[in-house]
């Protein structure tokens, strides 16, 4: 039930909340989560981190509150603040919920990919226009092991730079993310 409830950032928040949907949140019940914050320095493009194909996606609105970790601690950000949530599906990870947060600067979350379409991993997916702000990824139950060095960072609460196309974990069946 980590996936359900799960303390980020300092805040207690939902999957449900998160995705906006009950029925959303009963199919990643007991899944994984990784949060992407983006600084304003940062290139703002988000890219497909699997292959698939796009399914959903639906709005959410709110504030766009910062993103930055001091404000993380005291508004739960990732389910107050407007947001996009698409549904890849994938062979090797089944369906992964993608999530967009948008923040303080960052009004546009532009998605250049369209519904029913083919993917490969890499391929862009969107922007955020001007900004920081956070892109979330959760998996069903079973379909992904994160590799050791994310698990040991995150249990000690340690942000991991990454760069677009490094390896976070692998599919259970087949594949790497």
């Amino acid at each position: 039930m980590q996936a359900q409830s799960l303390w980020i950032k300092g805040q207690n928040f939902s999957v449900r909340n998160l995705l906006g949907s009950e029925a959303l949140a009963s199919t990643f019940e007991g899944g994984s989560i990784a949060v992407f914050r983006l600084a304003p320095q940062d290139y703002h493009r988000y890219h497909f981190p699997i292959n698939g194909i796009l399914t959903e996606t639906h709005q959410i609105e709110g504030p766009l509150y910062t993103v930055n970790p001091i404000a993380v601690n005291k508004v739960d950000v990732f389910t107050v603040n407007q947001r996009s949530v698409s549904i890849l599906d994938s062979p090797e990870f089944g369906k992964v919920a993608f999530v967009c947060v948008g923040a303080t600067l960052v009004g546009s979350i532009v998605h250049t990919h369209q519904l029913q379409q083919q993917f490969t991993k890499g391929d862009e997916f969107g922007y955020f226009q001007f900004g920081g702000s956070t892109t979330i990824l959760v998996f069903q139950q079973g379909r992904i092991e994160y590799d050791l060095d994310l698990l040991q960072h995150s249990g000690r609460s340690v942000e991991t730079l990454l760069k677009m196309g490094e390896r976070i974990g692998h599919a259970l069946h087949r594949g790497d993310v």
